[in-house]
C-alpha cells in the first residue's frame, strides 16, 4: 500500500514544475480589448474622505462581513483604491511583461459620484464598460446571495496564458498569490476607510463572461471581495 507521500509526490512536482503546458504562443495573444469602453477620470475630492486608520487599527478593527447597508459607495474611492493596490503589484513584482498584467471588473451595484454599472481597472487605465443593467440579478454573481447586498463587488482577473508560457504551473501559482495579495491590499485599505466586505472564491465568472470578454486563458477570474458601508 502506497504511502500519503508518495501518492502526494507527483501532485507536489506538478505544482513546482515550470515547463509550460501550452503551445508557447502566448505572447501573440492578447485578451479581447473592450472597444466601445468610455475612459474614466477619477475626482480626486471624491477620492479623498479624509484620514484613513492606520494598518494597526485597520487589523484590529477589520471584519469579513456579509451584512450590509443600502447606502451607495463612493465609486472614486473604490477606483482609486484598487488601481494603486494594482500599481504596487506592478511595481513590486515586476512580472507584467513575464505574465502579463492583473486585471480588474468593478460591479459597482450602488454607486455614489460615478454611474452605477461595470468599471475595468488596471495599473495603468480606467473604463467604465456597461450599465448596472446589463448585469442583470447580481445575486448570479455569487455562489451566496449575500454577496449581491453589497455596494459593489471586484474580481481580479489574470492572463494564465502568459503565465503557463512563462513558467508553467509556477506561473499560475505566482499569479494566484499577486491577485491575492492586491485583492487583500485593497481590501484592507477599504476597511481603513470605514467600508466593510469579505474576500470570496465563489464568484461565478461564466455570469459575466461575455460581458467582461473573460475567455477563461487571456483572462481569467481567480480571486473576488465585495465592499460596502457598513450594515447599521
Amino acid at each position: 500500500m502506497r504511502s500519503d507521500s508518495s501518492m502526494m509526490q507527483p501532485l507536489l512536482d506538478g505544482f513546482a514544475a515550470r515547463a509550460r503546458t501550452s503551445d508557447g504562443l502566448a505572447a501573440h495573444r492578447s485578451p479581447t480589448p473592450f472597444a466601445d469602453a468610455t475612459p474614466v477620470a477619477i475626482d480626486e475630492q471624491e477620492a479623498d474622505p479624509g484620514h484613513p486608520r492606520d494598518l494597526h487599527s485597520t487589523l484590529l478593527t477589520r471584519r469579513s462581513s456579509l451584512h450590509y447597508a443600502d447606502a451607495p459607495v463612493r465609486t472614486d474611492l473604490v477606483l482609486s483604491l484598487l488601481q494603486n493596490a494594482l500599481r504596487r503589484d506592478s511595481d513590486d513584482w515586476e512580472l507584467d511583461d513575464d505574465t502579463g498584467p492583473l486585471e480588474a471588473f468593478v460591479f459597482a451595484l450602488r454607486s455614489e459620484g460615478k454611474p452605477a454599472g461595470v468599471y475595468r481597472v488596471t495599473a495603468r487605465e480606467l473604463s467604465f464598460i456597461a450599465p448596472a443593467s446589463v448585469v442583470g440579478d447580481p445575486e448570479l454573481l455569487g455562489v451566496q446571495r449575500e454577496f449581491a447586498d453589497a455596494g459593489g463587488i471586484v474580481s481580479l482577473y489574470a492572463n494564465i496564458d502568459r503565465a503557463d508560457s512563462w513558467a508553467g504551473s509556477h506561473g499560475y501559482r505566482l499569479c494566484a498569490v499577486r491577485a491575492s495579495m492586491a485583492l487583500y491590499d485593497f481590501h484592507l485599505r477599504c476597511q481603513s476607510h470605514g467600508l466593510v466586505g469579505t474576500m470570496f472564491g465563489g464568484f461565478i465568472g461564466s455570469a459575466v463572461r461575455n460581458l467582461v470578454q473573460s475567455d477563461g486563458v487571456t483572462r481569467h477570474p481567480l480571486l473576488a471581495a465585495t465592499y460596502a458601508h457598513p450594515a447599521p
